[in-house]
């Protein structure tokens, strides 16, 4: 009779919790002893309501055996390895990263956090000795709330860019309870799109959410040649639409833009009419001497002609 995955899945477990170890043959011993770590982190952890909440555990020397977690009290493993066993916890997976030839971590990832997942984890390796250690998640029963941002990445107060050259400003706003929904571009006033006449064909806007801080929202305007109308001050704002009376801030910088090729065009004419003067300051001595000598030359040859 052959037995279905989710059978032998179920048996995979209860010999791991048993620590009936299963040896395999292999052509070679692996001596050196598994270690926990230090990953920084600690043996607390807390979260908010609908935050992401990651439990780290990191092993050296881990050789044939294997990493699981458990939460207490209920014996059975809810992951090992990368294999995720129980289907009721479908908010969760493990985040496997191999550091060195030696040294790996499996850190249990929970999205969106519930109180209901509070609890003592415990991160083990597979083992007739046993070798584990026990993480304290608590998840409050509250969301977390931050205080509006808004901010134009690397410019302060103005930004100088040369003509014909793309421009990019990056915008990240960050919300509350949350992302931002929107972020518009304004220009002077007005609403920065690919429908306006002056922008058809040069801009382009994009918006991701920020993968270190999953409450802020980035905005990139693009302008792939700039104009001289192009010039002045862009404001850079956000919506929130689940709560339209919250209060976004705002912010904006100034555009300069630097007509290269005509302060060219001016300083190579001032170096032209430099090189001329003094040209003409160079040759005008000499010029000047020469004709004196011809005249001197032309005087002496009349007294020799009326003397002679």
């Amino acid at each position: 009779m052959i037995c279905s995955l989710e059978a032998w899945k179920y048996i995979y477990s209860l010999i791991f919790v048993l620590n009936l170890g299963v040896v395999c043959q292999t052509t070679f011993r692996y001596t050196d002893t598994p270690r926990f770590l230090d990953t920084g982190q600690g043996y607390n952890v807390t979260v908010h309501r609908g935050q992401k909440a990651e439990l780290a555990c990191k092993v050296e020397n881990i050789g044939p055996k294997e990493v699981a977690w458990v939460k207490k009290p209920n014996p059975f493993p809810i992951a090992i390895d990368t294999e995720i066993f129980d289907p009721a916890m479908k908010n969760i997976r493990i985040n496997h990263e191999r550091h060195s030839h030696n040294s790996q971590s499996w850190n249990l990832v929970i999205e969106h956090a519930q109180p209901s997942d509070s609890g003592v984890y415990e991160c083990q390796v597979t083992s007739k000795t046993p070798l584990s250690f026990d993480i304290n998640l608590h998840v409050l029963d509250s969301p977390l709330i931050l205080e509006p941002s808004i901010d134009i990445v690397d410019v302060k107060d103005n930004k100088i860019v040369n003509l014909y050259d793309p421009l990019t400003l990056t915008c990240n706003s960050t919300g509350s309870r949350g992302p931002p929904d929107a972020i518009d571009w304004f220009f002077e006033g007005n609403l920065v799109t690919n429908r306006d006449q002056h922008w058809k064909g040069r801009i382009l806007i994009t918006k991701r959410v920020h993968e270190e801080h999953p409450f802020s929202l980035l905005s990139d305007l693009v302008i792939s040649r700039t104009e001289m109308g192009d010039q002045g001050r862009y404001i850079c704002r956000s919506t929130t639409y689940t709560d339209p009376t919250s209060s976004m801030p705002t912010i904006s910088a100034e555009v300069m833009i630097l007509n290269t090729k005509k302060t060219q065009r001016r300083r190579d004419d001032v170096s032209k009419l430099e090189q001329k003067e003094r040209f003409v300051e160079n040759s005008g001595p000499r010029v000047g001497s020469d004709i004196l000598t011809f005249f001197m030359f032309v005087i002496a040859g009349l007294i020799q002609l009326e003397n002679g």
